[in-house]
């Protein structure tokens, strides 16, 4: 890419931001239509959470196509770090605000919590010697595989036990439906190759670290749909809140299985280990975060005070980022 003045490149990476968002909004909606065909537990976990990492997904799979593995495993990075640390406390914070009530959660969200957990150690050890294996990459897309069908099974279970509820999907449905589907593949598709770019041009003209950027920016623009969403879902009711928080971690259980897999794949199949050098301690900052969210959670109560220290831990993490890069 060419060499661009500041003003320009801050348009264009703005430009890109909002048709990514648009882009996943598309998608989002597509997605709804399904969940009357197979429920809301196995649309928000495995087909909403597919539709909110698919934007990282597309990012991280032309970065790396584009030699730089840095910028992926940052965009990766940062995806996780935003859900556990600021998307989880402003929800957190905004249900009590307009409610006055703490977020109760089902109990089969904790099968979800054990996977991401599960997801998360596996790449910290996997990390620890600097580099990703191709055999490490598949082990993680084995286990969102298990996922899938684990979701699958439980949601079969649920919908034989409604089934009176169930709704059919007309034909005017399916063609919006499908619809949405193309034009948001299309959109996310064409910027996302330009975004990463764009992303690079703008840390050399600023002299901050691509990774910064990577693990701090990247993650508002593939997620930024999903984060309104919830803020909105959690505005209306507290079944709503509930509903964001169930998308949060069902999307980011396939971020660190199904996308980390694919990154290092991708990476791997040049011949080469996936490097990482210096950036072992991001990675360990992700499963940080992970952790607290975790435990956070895993009473299945989520009360004001872990929404603020939540917050307060995101702002720690950026600077740290920031030190860092």
């Amino acid at each position: 890419m060419v060499k661009t003045g500041l003003l320009f490149l801050l348009g264009e990476t703005l430009f890109l931001l909002a048709i990514i968002s648009f882009a996943a909004d598309f998608l989002s909606k597509s997605a709804e239509v399904l969940e009357k065909k197979f429920g809301a537990s196995f649309v928000g976990s495995v087909l909403l959470g597919f539709v909110t990492t698919l934007p990282e997904l597309v990012f991280v799979v032309v970065a790396v196509l584009a030699l730089e593995n840095y910028v992926a495993l940052g965009s990766a990075i940062g995806g996780n770090i935003l859900l556990f640390t600021i998307g989880y406390g402003m929800v957190i914070l905004l249900a009590y605000v307009y409610h006055k009530r703490l977020i109760t959660l089902s109990p089969t969200l904790r099968d979800d919590l054990w996977y991401l957990l599960i997801a998360s150690l596996f790449i910290l050890l996997a990390a620890a010697d600097g580099e990703f294996q191709l055999w490490e990459g598949l082990v993680l897309w084995v286990i969102y595989v298990i996922f899938i069908i684990d979701q699958f099974y439980e949601s079969r279970e649920v919908m034989a036990t409604n089934v009176e509820k169930t709704e059919p999907i007309t034909s005017k449905e399916k063609k919006v439906s499908l619809s949405f589907l193309v034009v948001g593949s299309v959109l996310l598709l064409l910027a996302a190759e330009p975004f990463v770019h764009t992303i690079v041009d703008l840390s050399e003209e600023i002299g901050v670290s691509a990774l910064f950027l990577a693990l701090v920016i990247s993650p508002f623009a593939s997620e930024m749909l999903e984060k309104i969403s919830a803020f909105l879902l959690t505005k209306k009711s507290m079944e709503g809140a509930e509903i964001a928080i169930a998308n949060f971690i069902g999307s980011k259980v396939q971020n660190n299985s199904l996308l980390f897999g694919v990154m290092i794949v991708i990476a791997c199949t040049a011949g080469e280990p996936f490097k990482i050098g210096d950036e072992v301690i991001n990675l360990l900052l992700m499963v940080v975060t992970t952790i607290v969210g975790v435990k956070i959670t895993f009473d299945l109560e989520l009360c004001p005070k872990e929404g603020v220290l939540a917050v307060l831990l995101y702002v720690l993490v950026v600077i740290a980022l920031f030190k860092i890069g």
